[in-house]
């Protein structure tokens, strides 16, 4: 449909805190789904309390919907972002002022998008709508949910080089534009029929480096876990392990809860998968993830480990692994393996995808500050691996993404 045949400008929001009250089927013909945006995810997490979550759709007063937004009130960590960006002097006193001795700064945040996940989550828009629309739309959204819940943090994350270019001109002043590190990818033939066939499309030392991995975690035991009452008996256990990898991180927003895991399996069936490694009978890691079939796409969710038992079974790397030859089986083409460990996800063939956010605070004199702050701290660079063979770097940048 045409944006002229769209009558845009009366259009309204309507909110709905309660999953049931989602005109699901509307929401659903919306082109642009993803798995964070799927009503599985939706109704499996409308009980957590870490993060909460409001669904808003946008309506014309006498036609369609026309599009829909996630909006996400969560409690952020800002832990040690100079380990994950190039700050200068300046952010690092900055940085020490903010957080005395170390400690996390904390404060709440109103998230468009996808707090527990990196990619493009953010709303749904129906053919037609033009991007200042867009734009506008999505600035109502924060006004309306930030009187509401009184957040004055807000990001709109993430946007793909693609929709950031289209999108960037409209937003107004208020809002910075904020680059941090690229998720990372990997691109899968969805002719593929097995592990093998991916990695006779790498590079001899990358297909070395897979063999290392299998040799390395060869002895540990894997297990599929679906049933609901194993994953709820887990659940504390799975968090213990998950917290020792998520505690690293430079900003954390929210985080799972015990009840995650049993939530989303019973939701998604055999589109969620959980798999735990033991070492001798002890668990010792697991990794989850969802396989949104429409949009081809395997969501590498989170993971858990002990640190001493990945540093002896390359267990890290395992999972990812694990991961590839999953989106393998399920004919889906491509693997989003978030935004750390870069340049081990680089090694199996995983290439950056460059993301954008859109931030405002609501304080005086922040916004100056927080420009500065981005001006200053640039993501970390780093350079790829090259994991591909020569035809298929081809293959993959005629598919848009950015080969090294």
């Amino acid at each position: 449909m045409e944006s002229g045949a769209l009558n845009l400008t009366q259009a309204k929001w309507h909110w709905f805190e309660s999953p049931s009250d989602v005109p699901w089927q509307e929401w659903e013909a919306l082109p642009g789904g993803s798995a964070y945006l799927d009503r599985r995810y939706l109704e499996a997490m409308a009980g957590h309390q870490k993060v909460k979550c409001c669904i808003g759709m946008i309506k014309a007063p006498d036609g369609p919907w026309l599009g829909g937004i996630m909006m996400q009130a969560v409690q952020s960590e800002s832990r040690s972002p100079a380990e994950h960006m190039d700050v200068s002097v300046g952010v690092k006193i900055a940085t020490a002022i903010m957080q005395p001795g170390g400690r996390p700064f904390r404060f709440k945040t109103l998230v468009a998008g996808q707090s527990l996940g990196s990619g493009e989550h953010t709303y749904l828009w129906r053919d037609g709508v033009p991007p200042s629309w867009q734009v506008k739309w999505t600035e109502q959204a924060f006004d309306i949910c930030a009187k509401k819940w009184g957040i004055r943090v807000w990001m709109a994350k993430d946007f793909g080089p693609e929709h950031d270019a289209l999108i960037a001109p409209h937003w107004s002043s208020r809002w910075a534009r904020a680059s941090f590190d690229p998720v990372m990818e990997v691109p899968l033939d969805p002719d593929w029929n097995s592990t093998d066939q991916w990695q006779a499309a790498l590079r001899t030392k990358a297909r070395t480096k897979v063999r290392s991995i299998l040799s390395r975690s060869s002895s540990l035991s894997l297990k599929r876990v679906s049933q609901k009452t194993e994953l709820e008996q887990l659940g504390p256990d799975l968090i213990e392990l998950y917290e020792l990898v998520y505690g690293r991180a430079s900003i954390v927003m929210g985080g799972l809860e015990d009840l995650d895991f049993a939530r989303l399996s019973e939701a998604f069936g055999e589109d969620f998968a959980l798999v735990t490694y033991r070492d001798e009978g002890k668990l010792a890691g697991f990794h989850c993830g969802i396989h949104h079939a429409a949009s081809g796409t395997i969501e590498a969710y989170y993971v858990g480990f002990d640190p001493e038992v990945n540093k002896t079974f390359a267990l890290y790397q395992r999972m990812l692994f694990e991961f590839i030859s999953w989106g393998i089986s399920v004919k889906a083409n491509r693997v989003v393996m978030g935004r750390t460990a870069l340049e081990i996800k680089s090694t199996l063939g995983a290439l950056p995808v460059p993301l954008s956010t859109y931030v405002h605070i609501r304080l005086p004199l922040a916004m100056v500050f927080l420009r500065w702050m981005i001006r200053k701290s640039p993501p970390h660079r780093f350079k790829p691996r090259r994991a591909w063979l020569a035809e298929w770097c081809e293959k993959w940048q005629e598919k848009g993404y950015q080969v090294n």
